[in-house]
């Protein structure tokens, strides 16, 4: 045996791995020790051999289902950590596209509600007849959009105020506000569509709890 020296600590553990080898070793019975011990309680030889054949089946057997129990959780866990991928890059790209159109909508629906400071204030800098007209231009903005769209074509066909550009510029923004808020809410809504869609498709639907993505989309005013 190569010289080597040891510190007591490495001396220690090494005297108790030789001791636990030792020990190992001698708690094994040999082939002939054990028939010799069964022949003497009156096992007969080919029986013993026969229970050895099948307790070396069964250890096998269990052996393999150990096997196969460790690869089964291995493909699970990568199949699990390949649907979280592909669940995250999914509902990621779905929901930015939803905050996108979030966005794009309270953009349109804000200027609207600023139509009507401003028709306010225009009104004050005209004379009784126009400010009466606007007066009544904003009371149905605050009513009925829809109304107020068509008096606002209305009010360009008088020649007084279609020579007002400022004038000319507000009404056009008044009857293409309810236009752009249709079409963004439309756009919203499809776009909430298709998350919905890719949120309660499986197997996403089993990662995006786990990933913090909501099942549903909340709808704005």
């Amino acid at each position: 045996m190569q010289e080597k020296k040891l510190n007591p600590e490495q001396a220690q553990e090494v005297i108790r791995e030789a001791v636990r080898l030792q020990q190992e070793q001698e708690g094994k019975i040999d082939a002939q020790t054990l028939e010799a011990s069964a022949e003497e309680i009156g096992v007969d030889p080919q029986h013993l051999r026969e229970a050895l054949r099948r307790i070396e089946q069964e250890h096998l057997r269990r052996a393999q289902r150990r096997k196969y129990i460790l690869v089964a959780f291995a493909v699970f866990a990568v199949v699990f950590l390949l649907n979280l991928l592909y669940s995250q890059h999914a509902l990621s790209h779905a929901w930015s596209e939803v905050s996108l159109r979030r966005v794009q909508l309270q953009n349109v629906q804000e200027r609207k509600a600023n139509l009507l400071p401003r028709l306010e204030s225009l009104a004050q800098q005209l004379n009784q007849q126009q400010r009466e007209k606007l007066q009544t231009l904003a009371q149905a903005l605050r009513q009925n959009p829809a109304q107020a769209s068509a008096l606002a074509q209305q009010l360009l066909q008088d020649p007084a105020m279609r020579n007002d550009w400022l004038i000319v510029r507000l009404m056009d923004e008044i009857t293409g506000s309810e236009n752009r808020i249709a079409v963004e809410r439309k756009r919203f809504e499809e776009a909430a569509a298709r998350y919905e869609q890719i949120a309660g498709r499986f197997p996403i639907n089993l990662a995006r709890p786990l990933l913090g993505y909501p099942k549903q989309v909340g709808r704005p005013n």
